[in-house]
């Protein structure tokens, strides 16, 4: 699939390893408050999007919760991809893809979509959903 994000981004997070051994997570409670707002906290077996999933840091979250949510990570790195995949995280279903391509996503499918701190690996061009 010919990706159409920045080629700073691509070559920026090449150390994906390096990247999740380093980056922080977010708080537990701005997760909370995250799911409230998607109508999804507490909803048992919700199926949530996350979109640029990267090496899974936020996708870890979602499945240390009680929800048991069954999760489709995208993600159009395939550094980034594979080291989520290494994760093997129960749940998480891993998939090739973008904001404009996710095959394996249905329309209307899913309780809710969610991009964690996507927008330095995205185009500098306003999305027409904006």
């Amino acid at each position: 699939m010919a990706s159409s994000i920045p080629s700073a981004s691509t070559n920026g997070f090449q150390n994906a390893s390096s990247y999740d051994k380093h980056r922080p997570s977010y708080p537990p409670e701005a997760v909370t408050r995250f799911l409230e707002r998607l109508q999804v906290n507490g909803v048992k077996r919700a199926r949530i999007v996350d979109l640029a999933a990267g090496t899974g840091k936020f996708t870890e979250l979602l499945v240390g919760r009680n929800e048991d949510f069954e999760i489709l990570a995208v993600e159009p790195h395939n550094d980034m991809r594979k080291e989520l995949e290494k994760k093997g995280l129960m749940g998480v279903k891993v998939l090739e893809g973008e904001a404009s391509s996710m095959a394996g996503v249905e329309s209307q499918s899913v309780d809710a979509v969610i991009a964690a701190q996507v927008r330095p690996l995205t185009s500098t061009t306003r999305p027409t959903w904006a």
